[in-house]
């Protein structure tokens, strides 16, 4: 018997019985269950994306490329990857940096991309009450970037900083959207709080096993 031919004669079963749903759905008693402490987001989100062990920087779109170059100039950088969506032109880099974009797939450029020290990617948003980024993957922003180089500078415009994670799934959500003209979602949406870290046996903190060692926040 087919799912729908079961599901009609339940449907069936309960109208000859005059029979209600029994189940109720009252609204929630709160909307975020982590309290904002800030008066603003903007300062909620910096004081976590702290905590969470990434650097911020204040800065603005006109001045991206100056901030970008005190980081870089700060970590001794000398290979710097960008993905193809940043809101500035790398190539004003050049001049002190070698600065590669990242346009083919890993396979065909995997044993340049792993000798690249820091990276730079645009994030969708970030997340106020747990101070953290809010990524997703596409043929602009591959997932590696975020991932293969020992230094990480995230770029989060200030308007995108929203309270809590559910409004971050959404907003990614519909950027991808909006972006693809589709309701396909990508193959990819990641969250990063601060740099990789875990802990071995003796519970010792190790940084960057599985991902960047340094992170920073540059908010424009």
């Amino acid at each position: 018997m087919s799912k729908e031919a079961i599901l009609n004669q339940v449907r069936e079963s309960l109208q000859a019985r005059g029979a209600k749903n029994p189940h109720s759905f009252p609204e929630p008693l709160y909307t975020s269950p982590m309290k904002i402490t800030q008066e603003n987001l903007l300062a909620e989100y910096i004081q976590n994306q702290i905590a969470n062990k990434s650097e911020v920087y204040e800065s603005s779109k006109e001045n991206l490329i100056v901030t970008l170059g005190e980081i870089l100039d700060k970590l001794k950088a000398k290979r710097v990857l960008c993905n193809e969506d940043l809101p500035c032109c790398c190539e004003d880099l050049k001049g002190k940096f070698k600065v590669e974009l990242y346009t083919q797939s890993v396979d065909k450029c995997k044993e340049e991309i792993f000798g690249i020290d820091t990276s730079i990617v645009l994030a969708r948003c970030g997340i106020a009450n747990l101070g953290i980024i809010g990524l997703s993957s596409n043929i602009n922003a591959p997932r590696l970037s975020s991932l293969v180089t020992n230094n990480c500078i995230f770029l989060l415009e200030r308007k995108n900083i929203v309270e809590n994670l559910y409004l971050g799934v959404e907003f990614i959500k519909n950027y991808e959207k909006e972006r693809a003209k589709s309701e396909v979602l990508p193959t990819n949406i990641i969250f990063v709080a601060g740099p990789s870290r875990t802990a071995d046996i003796e519970l010792q903190t190790v940084f960057g096993v599985h991902g960047p060692r340094h992170t920073f926040v540059v908010l424009y």
